[in-house]
């Protein structure tokens, strides 16, 4: 008798185990996956980081992101086509203009002069940020917030004769990413040569004197990837270095409101902290430059708005077809330019 009314108690308590178990499955953490393609020391993989941890507090420990620095997932273009297909869920990188060539208007050359007017272009609302937004509507991808490194410049081994001079013949061959056209025609009309060079390769190729130089990087870039080889270094402001904040649309939709709000709250608000900081950022490692010997050309402003007249002149109706007449009408209304 004793057993036969064990039997049901047995079962009620496997019962309850099993619901329990079910209910703290429901409510487990929602693993997600994040790519960076800078290395773990960085400032964007601590960005990163960070957003990991928001979010994780935000969504009271429902959202867990896991962040994978230095290309871990992929180098970017690839990783920009897995978030796409939501086989990693989110990346913070420049998004490739392989899938649409729209996305070239992120390092358009002087889309942004400084990081007054890169802040208002870059910032949700700006006009960059909207229409790299728009563009990647149709590849599943939304943007969430923005991380900057910096304005770019030129990176040298050896060292520009006439590097503030936008007419001068600079007689120096510089490396652009492969399929980095806006670039190529910057670089002709500012008198270099180019070779198209996977970044993989770029050291390589430039200890090596296969190339002079390379343009796309920033101070940062510079000092983790160059520093033992770069003898020149030219702040010429050439764009605005923004790794994008993304994450594939349909993974986002799908989670709870509550864990949307507080991905978007952790990505805002570190994109508002990082633009504050990003300028002091930039000159630390201008500075760590000067330290290690590398000689530092920063152009003034009207150095800087001469170079950006003759560009916007000459190099934007070469490579408009890159962004669209109408994205380029928004561009030149956006910087009062008729």
């Amino acid at each position: 008798m004793t057993r036969s009314h064990s039997i049901p108690t047995f079962s009620a308590l496997a019962l309850g185990t099993a619901l329990a178990m079910s209910s703290f499955t429901a409510l487990s953490a929602d693993v997600m996956r994040l790519s960076a393609i800078e290395p773990p020391t960085s400032t964007v993989v601590a960005f990163a980081n960070e957003f990991s941890e928001r979010v994780k507090r935000y969504s009271q420990d429902t959202v867990d992101i896991r962040v994978y620095p230095a290309s871990q997932l992929g180098d970017w273009v690839e990783v920009h086509e897995q978030v796409m297909e939501g086989i990693i869920d989110f990346a913070v990188q420049p998004l490739s203009n392989s899938f649409n060539e729209v996305l070239a208007l992120q390092w358009f050359p002087y889309a942004a002069l400084d990081f007054e007017s890169g802040r208002d272009a870059f910032s949700e609302g700006g006009v960059v940020y909207e229409i790299i937004n728009d563009a990647l509507a149709e590849q599943d991808i939304q943007i969430l917030g923005a991380f900057v490194s910096g304005m770019g410049g030129i990176v040298y081994t050896k060292p520009a004769p006439a590097p503030r001079d936008p007419n001068a013949n600079q007689g120096l061959k510089i490396r652009v990413w492969p399929g980095g056209t806006t670039h190529q025609e910057l670089l002709k009309r500012l008198g270099y040569q180019t070779a198209p060079i996977p970044w993989s390769d770029l050291y390589t190729a430039m200890q090596t004197g296969v190339v002079d130089g390379a343009i796309g990087a920033t101070p940062e870039l510079t000092m983790n990837n160059f520093a033992d080889i770069a003898k020149m270094w030219v702040q010429n402001n050439d764009h605005f270095e923004v790794s994008f904040l993304a994450v594939n649309k349909t993974r986002f939709d799908s989670l709870s409101r509550d864990q949307q709000k507080a991905i978007a709250r952790a990505a805002t608000e570190l994109s508002a902290e990082r633009f504050a900081a990003a300028e002091l950022e930039h000159e630390k490692f201008l500075q760590q430059m000067r330290d290690k010997g590398i000689e530092v050309v920063v152009l003034d402003k009207a150095e800087l708005e001469s170079v950006a007249q003759v560009v916007r002149a000459e190099v934007w109706p070469q490579i408009e077809d890159e962004i669209g007449p109408i994205n380029m009408a928004r561009l030149k209304l956006s910087l009062g330019i008729k």
